[in-house]
């Protein structure tokens, strides 16, 4: 009898749903510490720690490997655009001259806490 393994709980699920979203506003927060802090450039840092965390569909083994690489790189691509709208959200409601569609009405003097990635 072979030894059974542990299964990962729900949200490490490779079909779970709840994982990418919650997986992108952790790389928005965490992307916009290392450009705070480092001025590490943000689309790029953003990508890498989609990707990183993306590695967590591995961990389930009840899917054939050629499943989990598709889902590794669905899923990376749904963090990294889950962080990047997440971003450009938080932009237009800290921006005090922001239009609802997020276009500058005039120049601003102060750097917003959301920083713009592209």
């Amino acid at each position: 009898m072979q030894p059974t393994l542990p299964q990962p709980p729900a949200f490490l699920d490779s079909r779970s749903m709840l994982t990418p979203g919650l997986a992108g506003a952790v790389v928005m927060l965490l992307t916009n510490t290392l450009y705070q802090q480092f001025s590490l450039p943000q689309r790029w840092t953003a990508l890498a720690l989609s990707f990183g965390l993306g590695l967590l569909v591995f961990s389930d083994r009840r899917s054939a490997l050629w499943q989990r690489a598709l889902l590794y790189i669905l899923n990376s691509l749904i963090i990294f655009s889950m962080a990047v709208g997440a971003n450009a959200v938080g932009q237009v409601i800290t921006s005090p001259r922001a239009t609802p569609r997020g276009i500058e009405i005039g120049a601003s003097s102060h750097r917003a806490h959301f920083g713009d990635w592209f």
